[in-house]
């Protein structure tokens, strides 16, 4: 018990070094979170922005006035939606998106529509 003096100075050392750690450890966990959470809400941007591409082309793929092969870009608040409609046979139009959000993140989709049936027959994302 004659040399106990020096102990402290380890002890405390040690402490720093696992307060360090944790401190470490939480900044990454909650920077991790954070980029998780960025990337689903750029994702859902992204299929917003597709819906509103798929359902602009319904109306036009509709209207008997349009010729085909169709292309539009639309501006919209959470990006731009570049839309080509074409014709692939009497009743099916084929609509290829491309929706860019603010951030330039893109998503493409392939959507084939029944025009008699009034409905989607295959939706193809990449």
């Amino acid at each position: 018990m004659n040399n106990e003096k020096g102990i402290i100075y380890p002890l405390l050392i040690t402490l720093c070094f696992v307060i360090l750690i944790f401190f470490g450890y939480l900044t990454g966990k909650v920077s991790s979170e954070r980029q998780f959470v960025y990337m689903q809400e750029e994702q859902l941007k992204q299929t917003r922005l597709v819906q509103q591409g798929v359902e602009r082309a319904i109306i036009y793929a509709k209207d008997a006035s349009v010729f085909f092969p169709m292309e539009k870009t639309l501006i919209l608040n959470e990006g731009s939606v570049n839309l080509v409609i074409n014709q692939t046979t009497e009743e099916e139009r084929l609509f290829m998106i491309e929706a860019s959000t603010d951030k330039q993140h893109t998503k493409k989709v392939k959507v084939y529509y029944n025009v008699t049936q009034n409905s989607v027959t295959k939706w193809v994302e990449g």
